[in-house]
């Protein structure tokens, strides 16, 4: 069962907070409470918290704060291990779902008005964004369930044991980037799987953790990390690790026997870890780092047996059809024509372009009627394609709220999804994101690299264009992201 908590809106929590930070701990512990006149609940979701469970979970707390030396003051040793302790509890005992626990209103009631007294104890006078729930890194308790819930193992006979692995720093690195990599416990896990035992002496930890994970956002629009087992996904994660240790190494200096040795004293160490059940980090033994044949996976309409990626069928993996472009007559100003006859002309220019980027069947549509793709003739416009998918006339993808229609794809039933054609007459922002994905695959399948500007510029070339603008660039990373998980 999942709970819904009292959530404490910034207009009151601010005056509390600046009241609070100047009071002394037993001040605070007088002023606890475990209902507030303006807290506020979200409608749906749960069952709402009762009063005695939130006491019996300011109890659990503060018996874990005086372990740690609460009310007085204590050391940097006993507050770390007051942290990893706090995150399982308030993991485990809470009962919220990753929804209500991302909301920093929740957390700032727990601050404010459950557990002020430990709040300021922990983080004595802090900045505001450990107690208001702004930043959820920071927030001196919300920060600790987020990262029991990536890293909590569910069958394992110790599932926080790896909370232990990386510090705070380190740990925050990893969820400031959860909307790539921090947001999926899986990934997170794995990190720590390969990262357990780890000794990079001479190299700075912080700053190997960091160009790895950027080397992993990199690979991020070409591996379905979810789908990877764990034995495919550490695999996967040490070939990003020996690279990124290449990288550092000679960057110091290090020549290449010198850079070979002390990779393989990393990894043997790590091994040697992993191999200990103590860990609590593996439950599946751990293969050689190798290389990953996983580094592009099989999208719809990619793949050697599929032919809605090429019309041509697998021989036309390695070329490019030529583009078709419509040459009819015209149907006259959409804002004029009525609903089905716009309808009807954007199907003609869809049978004989598509799969084909709405935006661009409209500009033709306009064109021929001698005007422009202005407000109006774009909402004409927009309603026919409404209209047409509504009637099965036409399919689109990748639209975006009610009025998202320009930025898709069109095409009419039975097409492929995906046709890889040249350039032809169509500006960059209208070669569809299917496409773009299955040109940006294709040198992926032949020369692997993670460096996204070389991806583009490659994948650019390929399309005609004997310059990458950062429009394409942006174009490129949206299209992996949307086509390639």
């Amino acid at each position: 069962m999942s709970f819904l908590y009292p959530r404490l809106l910034s207009g009151q929590a601010r005056p509390l907070h600046e009241r609070y930070r100047n009071l002394r701990i037993h001040q605070l512990t007088e002023l606890v409470a475990t209902r507030h006149d303006s807290a506020v609940y979200v409608a749906t979701g749960g069952d709402r918290i009762s009063e005695q469970m939130l006491q019996e979970l300011r109890e659990q707390v503060v018996d874990l704060a005086q372990q740690a030396g609460f009310p007085d003051e204590s050391n940097r040793e006993s507050r770390g291990h007051f942290d990893l302790r706090l995150a399982a509890v308030l993991h485990s005992g809470m009962g919220v779902v990753p929804a209500e626990a991302s909301s920093g209103d929740v957390w700032a009631f727990l601050a404010l008005v459950l557990l002020p007294d430990v709040a300021y104890w922990r983080y004595p006078r802090p900045p505001g964004d450990r107690v208001l729930g702004t930043d959820l890194t920071r927030h001196v308790f919300g920060r600790m369930w987020w990262r029991a819930q990536l890293v909590h193992a569910t069958d394992d006979p110790a599932p926080y044991s790896a909370l232990s692995v990386l510090g705070e720093a380190a740990f925050d690195q990893i969820y400031a980037r959860r909307k790539a990599l921090g947001g999926s416990p899986h990934l997170v896990r794995a990190i720590l799987r390969v990262w357990a035992g780890l000794d990079l002496r001479p190299l700075n930890e912080r700053d190997a953790l960091r160009n790895f994970l950027m080397r992993l956002l990199r690979l991020g629009p070409f591996v379905l990390f979810e789908a990877l087992d764990e034995q495919s996904l550490d695999a996967e994660l040490r070939v990003v690790l020996r690279e990124t240790l290449q990288a550092l190494l000679t960057a110091g200096g290090a020549t290449e026997e010198e850079r070979e040795q002390r990779i393989e004293e990393v990894f043997a160490a790590a091994q040697a870890v992993a191999s200990t059940p103590e860990t609590g980090l593996v439950s599946k033994k751990q293969p050689e780092a190798t290389e990953s044949t996983t580094l592009v996976p099989q999208q719809d309409g990619i793949g050697s047996n599929n032919t809605s990626l090429l019309a041509g069928g697998p021989e036309s993996m390695t070329r490019f059809q030529a583009y078709t472009r419509y040459d009819g007559p015209g149907f006259g100003d959409p804002r004029e024509i009525g609903l089905h006859a716009c309808a009807e002309a954007l199907l003609a220019v869809v049978e004989t372009e598509g799969p084909v980027k709405a935006t661009r069947a409209y500009r033709i549509i306009t064109q021929l009627a001698g005007t422009r793709l202005r407000s109006a003739a774009t909402s004409a416009l927009v309603q026919a394609t409404r209209y047409a998918v509504r009637k099965g006339m036409l399919q689109a993808e990748g639209q975006r709220g009610r009025g998202g229609f320009p930025g898709s794809t069109l095409r009419v039933p039975g097409q492929p999804d995906c046709i890889l054609r040249e350039r032809g007459p169509r500006m960059v922002e209208e070669i569809p994101d299917r496409e773009i994905v299955a040109a940006a695959s294709l040198i992926q399948s032949s020369e692997r690299t993670m460096d996204l500007d070389v991806l583009a510029k490659k994948t650019s070339l390929l399309f005609g264009y004997e310059k990458v603008s950062g429009n394409f660039k942006e174009i490129l990373v949206e299209a992996l992201e949307r086509h390639s998980r």
